[in-house]
């Protein structure tokens, strides 16, 4: 199943990371300046590649629906795990982890991060710091949305990134911009209901887990 939908204005349809182009803004969301839809997937985990599965150290019952993610600069996948387990794999575009690899995740992920969940609210954003070959360092972290937030939107280097909400699972995000590569960064974020209201604004702090 596919939950996706990008970027309004005049010009043609921006492109994600993977070569497709951006959806349309959802109507309720098409006042929102430089805004661009990222692409949702929800599947089975028996239906994503299992070497990938593998490579990045994710382990579940073939049924665990899986949440994929497409943005501008990198792609996700979130899963629950065994008992109140979260787990996840970050992609970016020429990892770091490519140039060796014997280095964890094959070089295919750059990060595959784990958390708790607590009912449905995850207690660490799980910040991944995700450099590629030119040293470009990207962020990712686990947002945990209000019970009526249909999307999260996330400002990164003037634009907007939008993500819809999915299988009850926290929202994995990204930015490039307000990133300390010594452990941590900044995610400004918007929430927003589906009749486009706005639920809440604010910035996310996040440290790498110690």
């Amino acid at each position: 199943m596919f939950i996706a939908v990008a970027g309004g204005g005049g010009e043609g349809p921006p492109q994600l990371v993977d070569g497709s182009q951006a959806a349309k803004l959802p109507a309720e969301l098409d006042s929102l300046d430089d805004a661009v839809m990222t692409r949702t997937t929800v599947v089975h985990a028996r239906d994503i590649d299992q070497h990938e599965l593998k490579a990045c150290g994710v382990e579940v019952a073939p049924r665990v629906d899986v949440v994929e993610r497409v943005g501008v600069n990198a792609s996700s996948l979130t899963l629950a795990g065994s008992g109140s387990t979260l787990q996840g794999c970050d992609k970016i575009p020429d990892p770091f982890t490519a140039v060796d690899p014997d280095r964890p995740w094959g070089g295919i992920w750059c990060g595959s991060p784990k958390g708790r969940l607590r009912g449905d609210r995850l207690n660490d954003p799980r910040l991944s710091l995700c450099p590629n070959t030119a040293d470009d360092v990207t962020a990712f972290a686990w947002i945990s949305p209000q019970a009526d937030t249909k999307w999260v939107v996330v400002s990164d280097a003037g634009k907007r990134e939008i993500y819809e909400v999915a299988a009850s699972l926290p929202v994995r995000v990204t930015t490039t911009e307000s990133v300390d590569p010594a452990g941590s960064a900044s995610f400004d974020i918007e929430e927003y209901a589906a009749d486009g209201s706005q639920v809440r604004a604010y910035t996310l702090e996040a440290q790498v887990a110690g």
